[in-house]
């Protein structure tokens, strides 16, 4: 019976000390969430572009490729900054430096993917949402992934 007692005061105090804790392991940039939400949505072309109406900001890049080393990081385009407008036009901007595109939304295999001119690289591939995040996700085809977070 003592030992069922020093078990119950372990468990209530590790259990105590769970609560609230956030789970650091799991990463806003994840694809199996961002998939698994974006799925909970029914997603048309219309919906698509109206949800990438606004401005993002470039946020993760991950990749794995060919390669036997994955790669991931949260400062290589750290800055950069992409509003997509109604009218088909954006403004790319990175710094200082500023640039323009057009772009247009297509359909690749079951989901959607951007069409920009000239090609802005950070957002090929399928297009993936979850709430204020949105995945460009070219790992597929051995590209990387690049995270934006929607700022309005």
């Amino acid at each position: 019976m003592r030992h069922f007692g020093k078990l119950l005061t372990i468990f209530t105090l590790l259990s105590t000390l769970g609560i609230g804790c956030k789970d650091d392991s799991i990463s806003p940039y994840d694809y199996r969430t961002i998939w698994e939400c974006h799925h909970k949505n029914n997603w048309d072309i219309e919906s698509t572009k109206n949800k990438i109406i606004g401005l993002w900001e470039w946020k993760y890049i991950k990749c794995c490729g060919e390669t036997s080393n994955p790669y991931e990081n949260g400062t290589e385009f750290k800055g950069l900054r992409i509003e997509f407008k109604v009218d088909g036009t954006g403004i790319l901007t990175n710094g200082d430096a500023i640039g323009e595109f057009t772009w247009t939304i297509g359909t690749y295999n079951v989901l959607y993917s951007f069409t920009t001119d000239p090609p802005i690289s950070q957002v090929s591939g399928q297009l993936l949402f979850c709430d204020d995040i949105m995945l460009c996700n070219a790992s597929y085809i051995d590209g990387a992934d690049n995270f934006f977070k929607k700022l309005k």
